[in-house]
């Protein structure tokens, strides 16, 4: 009798372990909550990574709003209350002299409600980073910031987009890890 369950249980625990490879070699690409509410859009492109690599050692989800029209991205400002002047964010979507982006913290389970200031390791775990390019009118929403660390980290990706625009990531960014 010890037998027979013996035989029963290593091919569940080679299956298990399977499943469990499998599930770390999926696609990255998932959906958060701020995906869900937008991605029936028609005018903006939405995107998910859920293991979006910040640097070698920091990955967080990072949820992408690409808009494709002047009219989108404002109502996206209107939206995520950025305070933003319409002939200002008119004047630069699309334009390439200058490369500015517009950043701060957001309330983790309502992105659309600035944090305000971190006073407490905490606060960390409650807090989501949305970074809005001028340019473009994307807005990036980096999820699950949960320490001052990780924040240090995400803020200092973001200030290396500024040197670097290649690194700022966009829904082509999606597209092509779905593709490998």
């Amino acid at each position: 009798m010890n037998n027979m369950k013996t035989r029963k249980t290593k091919p569940t625990l080679i299956l298990l372990a399977i499943a469990l490879w499998l599930g770390t070699a999926m696609p990255t690409v998932g959906q958060t909550e701020l995906y869900k509410q937008y991605s029936h859009l028609k005018d903006v492109t939405v995107a998910c990574i859920m293991n979006f690599h910040v640097n070698d050692t920091t990955q967080v989800e990072l949820t992408i709003l690409a808009p494709q029209t002047k009219e989108a991205v404002y109502t996206l400002v209107e939206e995520f209350n950025l305070g933003l002047d319409k002939e200002e964010v008119y004047n630069q979507f699309g334009q390439e002299k200058k490369y500015t982006l517009y950043i701060r913290n957001v309330c983790k389970d309502d992105i659309k409600k600035r944090f305000g200031e971190i006073k407490s390791a905490d606060d960390y775990k409650n807090v989501a980073i949305l970074a809005y390019n001028y340019n473009t009118g994307t807005i990036l929403v980096f999820h699950n910031i949960e320490t001052e660390e990780r924040d240090n980290v995400i803020g200092s990706f973001l200030t290396n987009t500024l040197i670097d625009q290649e690194l700022f990531p966009s829904v082509d960014d999606v597209n092509n890890n779905n593709n490998k």
